[in-house]
């Protein structure tokens, strides 16, 4: 067991040797940093303290196939001092929403399920609407969950693009989209879905990068 020395949010905290951890597959409301908290932020970073606290102030953590993000963390499942799942927890009781980043997915049927259950239990973030991606104003970032329907489908040497209504485009590389299992990617055009990702900005445009079907849920085709 490793001691925790400090919790920074939902889903980071940091151990006493120093080291930073990401909680795999769950992204929760970011704390205001000079800004306002985001919807439930601090109800997760809560709910993580007390989890911890629970565990005697230490944790165990285990690795997948990507150890570090691009911050320098160390990516880890969580587990408390019975054994018990952390980051399912955290999912189930509606703290965070789950996110898919290959090729991280060692425990990511677990974490599905218990998003799952705090949906259907309308469960703290579960309790907000799902946003508009017509209604986005362009300068949104970070990271969303929106209803949209595919205006246009396009093809490029790095992938597929689909563009929703209002300007927002979903790219998904090709050997993401080989795990869709759709032959026809124009068959997708007018198809209402729900997609979670991070927005950035290229060229001027909002985009999400899609790297797993769970982070798009079909709704239904006109």
């Amino acid at each position: 067991m490793l001691e925790v020395s400090s919790i920074y949010d939902g889903d980071t905290l940091r151990l006493e040797d120093g080291r930073r951890i990401r909680l795999i597959g769950v992204n929760t409301p970011e704390l205001g940093q000079g800004t306002a908290d985001e919807p439930n932020a601090e109800e997760a970073k809560h709910l993580l303290e007390i989890l911890v606290k629970r565990s005697g102030g230490s944790v165990r953590i285990c690795m997948d196939a990507e150890r570090r993000d691009r911050y320098g963390r160390l990516l880890a499942h969580l587990y408390d001092h019975r054994g018990d799942s952390i980051n399912r927890r955290m999912l189930k009781q509606g703290a965070g929403y789950l996110v898919a980043v290959p090729p991280n997915l060692r425990n990511h049927e677990c974490y599905k399920h218990a998003e799952k259950e705090a949906r259907k239990g309308e469960k703290g973030v579960w309790r907000l609407p799902v946003g508009d991606a017509s209604k986005l104003n362009g300068n949104e970032t970070g990271f969303h969950i929106l209803n949209g329907y595919i205006k246009r489908v396009g093809q490029s040497r790095s992938g597929i693009w689909l563009n929703l209504d209002g300007g927002l485009a979903l790219r998904i590389t090709w050997n993401d989209w080989e795990g869709f299992g759709i032959d026809d990617p124009e068959s997708l055009l007018y198809t209402s879905l729900e997609v979670r990702g991070w927005i950035y900005h290229r060229n001027g445009n909002q985009r999400i990068r899609v790297r797993h079907t769970s982070s798009i849920h079909w709704l239904e085709r006109e």
